[in-house]
């Protein structure tokens, strides 16, 4: 079996890496294209995963286009030299037109509604396309719908053991109540329009008054706040996740990913997103705002009583689990059915 990932966003290389490192032990090839963004080569190269990088970041709408054009010719290319059964991606925006030219079947997971002019695109040219039972929006007749979020790929207890060693390495007190801010680039495609903290720095700063706080920037930390920032191996941010008394940020992967880990979470974002407020109203584990002022407050309560919502979140995350798929095993359940 030979699988092709296109990937865009470090959470990508998460949500393929069971099927890739699956796939490998089972004497299979898999072969990463990875996008030059945040901490995606990173990841790729600790999780010791094949990969080759075909693109930078395209700054605005004009270099987002540039850059798929240029991924996409680049890809094609790639497909014809190392023949794979199937292309996967999350988005899909490449390997959906190069599916179309090549003949490979093109398989694309997404759960972002609000990408409405990508997903114009490339749902009418994915060959198969899967989405969170929570996604809210027109769907093509095609499109599958599964009981679990993109996180759970990676997160699931089936996939994560939390190392509470973390802590040290953070710099962090045994027992010390911590937050973690993530703040993002606004580059993406998706968050066009959109907006999270009127003023982040103000906000890092008052909540530090109350608890430790460790900060996380898509493109950096502010200056003002950058002795607080994150000091780990980008792939130990899941267990520091998962230590903390809450995460507040304008993040939605980060939030999800706190989500389901059991820490409290403050998505801090204008968009409504189908399995994010699925989080929030059926079982719990996170909100959703757009007012800073909310997030603010919030946070303030979590850490003025950092154990108070142990009890009910250990709860809420049971259940969430009961009703959600490892969603990890079923990818790779999915290919094996397909390709053998």
């Amino acid at each position: 079996m030979k699988l092709l990932f296109d990937v865009l966003h470090p959470a990508h290389v998460w949500f393929f890496h069971h099927l890739a490192r699956t796939t490998l032990d089972e004497g299979g090839e898999v072969m990463f294209y990875a996008r030059d963004k945040d901490v995606t080569l990173h990841l790729l190269k600790a999780l010791d995963l094949p990969h080759e990088v075909l693109s930078g970041i395209g700054g605005g709408m004009v270099g987002l286009a540039r850059e798929m054009a240029v991924r996409t010719a680049k890809l094609t290319r790639r497909v014809k030299r190392f023949q794979p059964d199937l292309l996967l991606g999350i988005m899909g925006p490449v390997i959906a037109p190069v599916g179309r030219m090549t003949g490979v079947p093109s398989w694309v997971f997404y759960d972002t509604e609000t990408a409405t002019a990508t997903n114009r695109f490339v749902f009418p040219m994915c060959d198969r396309l899967y989405v969170p039972d929570a996604w809210h929006g027109p769907l093509p007749s095609k499109a599958v719908r599964y009981p679990g979020y993109h996180e759970l790929a990676y997160l699931h207890p089936n996939r994560f053991t939390a190392d509470t060693a973390v802590r040290a390495e953070a710099g962090l007190g045994e027992d010390e109540p911590f937050a973690v801010v993530r703040l993002v680039s606004w580059e993406a495609s998706h968050d066009v329009g959109d907006t999270g903290f009127v003023d982040s720095v103000g906000f890092v700063q008052r909540l530090s008054e109350r608890i430790r706080v460790v900060v996380s920037g898509e493109r950096g930390v502010p200056e003002a706040v950058r002795h607080m920032a994150v000091t780990l191996p980008p792939e130990r941010i899941h267990h520091l996740l998962s230590e903390a008394t809450m995460y507040v940020g304008e993040g939605a992967t980060m939030a999800a990913e706190a989500a389901v880990l059991g820490t409290p979470a403050v998505f801090v974002h204008t968009a409504k997103l189908g399995y994010m407020l699925e989080l929030e109203e059926r079982y719990g584990l996170l909100w959703n705002t757009p007012s800073q002022d909310f997030a603010e407050a919030k946070a303030f309560e979590l850490a003025d009583d950092p154990a108070a919502t142990d009890a009910t979140w250990a709860t809420n995350r049971a259940r969430m689990l009961e009703d959600r798929l490892d969603v990890g095993e079923w990818v790779v359940d999915l290919v094996r059915d397909a390709v053998g």
